[in-house]
């Protein structure tokens, strides 16, 4: 494909993933609104990391290329709330990860991620399983072709194998 093909069709993909993104986040928004928590999709989303896995700024910063200034405020905003602790590494005490608290973890099991009235819920619905499987095939291979996608993807892969019944 030559560029005068590609750019009209790239902008059209940004387009819709953004709007893919905005569904997806004013959803959780208005769950984590009515939960009564001062928390955004945003800080969800970093809270989400944590759930799994102690990670610093830095990670978290690499992870969702951001500055890390940017994400030093939602941890600064997050901790005050009680829903995110600053831990101390015994190997290296410059690097300091950040830990979920119990009111963090409460946070995550009240709230869920997706939930059945979503519109991007009900758009993968009216597309059908199969089509819906096909969407995401595409976005996986697509967001593979980067680095920082092929790690999205294993730890994709890893959460959903570790979901599947032995």
């Amino acid at each position: 494909m030559t560029d005068d093909q590609l750019i009209p069709l790239a902008l059209e993909i940004r387009v819709f993933a953004t709007l893919l993104l905005k569904f997806f986040g004013d959803s959780l928004d208005a769950r984590l609104k009515a939960s009564g928590a001062e928390v955004s999709s945003l800080q969800f989303g970093f809270m989400q990391i944590l759930l799994n896995e102690p990670v610093t700024i830095s990670i978290l910063s690499q992870r969702f290329n951001m500055e890390p200034s940017t994400i030093m405020r939602s941890m600064d905003a997050l901790q005050a709330a009680g829903y995110v602790e600053r831990g101390v590494d015994p190997k290296d005490r410059r690097r300091n990860p950040l830990y979920l608290t119990d009111k963090g973890r409460q946070l995550m099991q009240a709230v869920p991620v997706i939930a059945p009235q979503d519109t991007a819920l009900q758009a993968l619905d009216t597309l059908g399983y199969e089509q819906a499987v096909q969407l995401r095939d595409l976005l996986k291979d697509f967001i593979s072709q980067s680095a920082d996608g092929k790690m999205i993807v294993m730890m994709m892969a890893a959460a959903a194998a570790a979901q599947k019944p032995q």
